[in-house]
């Protein structure tokens, strides 16, 4: 009776110590799969390309812009490659793409859009709040109003365009009846923002630096009837006739 009760316990043992080894084998054969699955088959494959955000652009753009392979598994897309494409495309702010596990890229957009316009050598050229020119209207939107640079050295043109951008950002979001009310601005350096405003009104703006306590100070002092306005230093507020 003890020989079968040893030569159970021995066959167990057998058996137990054959198991970690079963089980290791299968835990590394199932690894493998699972690899194989996620970096070389095409059943984690990308099916679609979801585009969201745009405006203006066209999907079909977009996805041709991104180059994503079809059935290329989804961990190899290179996704800060599809990114960098994507950023390229003028009318593109910002762009993010990520996996959507199993089988779908994601790429959402922010589009810029025009605060004014600008005449780029007799072409209408959209202007954003950062002062990138970034796209070519047929003809003036009447929604939007010009900007007018008097400098040429393109350094500080372009300067000037990005501090007027950002004054004209600012009054669009805290002052919308001024914006509306603005027919063109005036720029002669990133210092000196002159907004031309109805009734042959003029404001000295200077730069962006203090916009929000200049919009403070110019909303009372647009009561006064004047022709000149000036809240460049808006501590000390002046108008003129």
């Amino acid at each position: 009776m003890s020989e079968i009760r040893f030569a159970q316990r021995r066959r167990k043992g057998t058996w137990q110590r054959a198991r970690i080894y079963v089980y290791g084998l299968l835990a590394l054969v199932l690894a493998g799969v699972g690899v194989w699955m996620v970096w070389f088959s095409t059943i984690l494959g990308v099916r679609d390309v979801k585009v969201d955000g745009l405006t203006t652009l066209k999907v079909a753009s977009v996805r041709s812009t991104a180059e994503v392979a079809h059935g290329k598994p989804l961990a190899r897309v290179d996704t800060v490659a599809i990114k960098a494409r994507i950023a390229e495309i003028e009318r593109v702010e910002h762009v993010d793409v990520k996996r959507g596990w199993p089988n779908t890229i994601h790429i959402d957009i922010v589009e810029r859009s025009s605060v004014a316009w600008i005449d780029s050598g007799g072409t209408i050229r959209g202007l954003d709040r950062f002062g990138v020119d970034y796209r070519t209207y047929k003809k003036a939107p009447k929604n939007l109003f010009e900007i007018r640079v008097s400098a040429v050295e393109s350094e500080r043109r372009q300067d000037s365009l990005v501090e007027a951008a950002r004054v004209i950002g600012i009054i669009k979001t805290d002052d919308r009846e001024l914006f509306d009310d603005i027919k063109h601005v005036d720029v002669a350096s990133k210092d000196s923002v002159e907004l031309i405003l109805s009734k042959g009104r003029t404001v000295t703006w200077g730069s962006a630096v203090k916009s929000t306590q200049k919009l403070t100070v110019l909303r009372p002092l647009l009561e006064i009837k004047a022709h000149t306005y000036d809240v460049s230093a808006p501590e000390q507020p002046t108008t003129k006739n």
